[in-house]
């Protein structure tokens, strides 16, 4: 059995690794990443005046609840992927942080958090950059054809948003294209039978020094920032390619915005006109500022950086009970933190659950999941993700 997996993110390449655990091996895995594999799970190496330093762009840690995610993260241990982050880290409002009592046991990637997906990719047949633009269901043959990549058995939509709705919009199967159907919004509606992702700003900064405060990470209450951490304090001794590299005296941090500050500045992802960036960037660093009571005082600032994380958390879950969707008939599935909790725990739960199913279609079991776009709010949720 042939299998095409779409999109290299966690729940991708935790998909891929459970089938071939299953005896099934003829499993790829499509990623349109450059640099590396990881979707959401990434990181940024920048030059900065000749000195190398990581910036966790987008997922900032991790936590584990669920047995099943459990082992993974102790193989990724094992692997030297992933370390323990023990902050502090808590929540911050003009200059006021309190820890958080419940940061007990979160975890990091040790050369940034692309290490979780490099790691998990060892077991996987990984194409990239490879886009897939086209996949077609032939109902004789049972057989689909994904692009110029070749006719395989079944085809897993491991990644979201636009880019999902148009792959699977005339692939043959209706019901898994309604699934994907994708809204951008800072809050959801209840009356929308669609899932819901947020955007977000990210803004990577390098300042001559150390700050000198006493927290690594905070969620802030703030109108324009949600969240703040310091890289260089995250990853420091964690490995040779920390947030601060040997002989790097910069301090990097990563700052992301606000729901709102997003969705009321809108621009393309790929390209932030530089005036937006400016001002985007500018509103951002003086919310960082103030936030930490260091306005007027912040250092010079060697490196910044705007991006706009487009597709960044859903803000609501697959209601049906499912961990993953399956269409036996079409043999074709998703997997998705947004089909159990948005934060890579989910993600991986729901690659491990859709493995699980097409392994039991293998053996005969044609049974699918619910495929009704029914959503639940994630009530629990904060604008980084979640953290069970």
């Amino acid at each position: 059995m042939k299998i095409a997996i779409i999109g290299g993110g966690i729940a991708g390449l935790t998909c891929a690794a459970r089938l071939g655990q299953l005896g099934i091996s003829d499993v790829t895995v499509f990623d349109t990443g450059k640099h590396a594999v990881g979707g959401r799970c990434s990181s940024r190496i920048v030059n900065i005046n000749g000195q190398l330093s990581v910036f966790d762009h987008c997922v900032q840690y991790f936590t584990a609840s669920d047995p099943r995610f459990k082992k993974i993260l102790s193989y990724l241990i094992r692997d030297g992927a992933v370390t323990q982050w023990k902050g502090p880290v808590g929540h911050l409002q003009r200059g006021r942080f309190q820890a958080d009592s419940q940061f007990t046991q979160a975890y990091v990637g040790v050369n940034g958090m692309r290490s979780v997906p490099e790691s998990l990719a060892k077991f996987c047949k990984v194409q990239r950059p490879a886009w897939v633009s086209t996949i077609q269901f032939d109902y004789h043959l049972k057989k689909w054809t994904v692009d110029k990549w070749g006719v395989y058995d079944f085809v897993v939509i491991a990644h979201n948003g636009k880019c999902a709705a148009k792959l699977t919009e005339n692939a043959g199967a209706p019901e898994i294209h309604r699934l994907c159907h994708t809204r951008f919004a800072s809050r959801v509606n209840p009356k929308d039978s669609r899932m819901t992702l947020c955007s977000l700003f990210v803004l990577m900064v390098a300042f001559e020094r150390s700050l000198k405060l006493p927290y690594e990470g905070a969620h802030v209450a703030d109108s324009n920032i949600s969240w703040i951490a310091n890289n260089s304090a995250k990853l420091k001794g964690t490995s040779s390619s920390s947030g601060i590299l040997p002989g790097n005296k910069l301090e990097c941090w990563t700052i992301i915005s606000s729901k709102n500050l997003a969705e009321q500045n809108k621009v393309p992802q790929e390209h932030i006109p530089q005036n937006v960036e400016k001002r985007i960037s500018g509103i951002m660093l003086e919310s960082f500022a103030e936030a930490t009571g260091l306005k007027g005082k912040l250092p010079v600032v060697h490196f910044q950086k705007l991006q706009l994380w487009g597709a960044a958390v859903p803000l609501n879950t697959l209601a049906t009970g499912s961990e993953c969707v399956f269409d036996a008939q079409r043999q074709i599935g998703i997997c998705s933190d947004w089909l159990v909790s948005p934060c890579v725990q989910g993600a991986a739960v729901s690659g491990l659950a859709l493995a699980e199913a097409i392994g039991s279609c293998i053996k005969g079991n044609k049974s699918s999941t619910s495929l009704q776009p029914l959503f639940k709010e994630e009530s629990q949720s904060n604008p980084i993700g979640a953290f069970p």
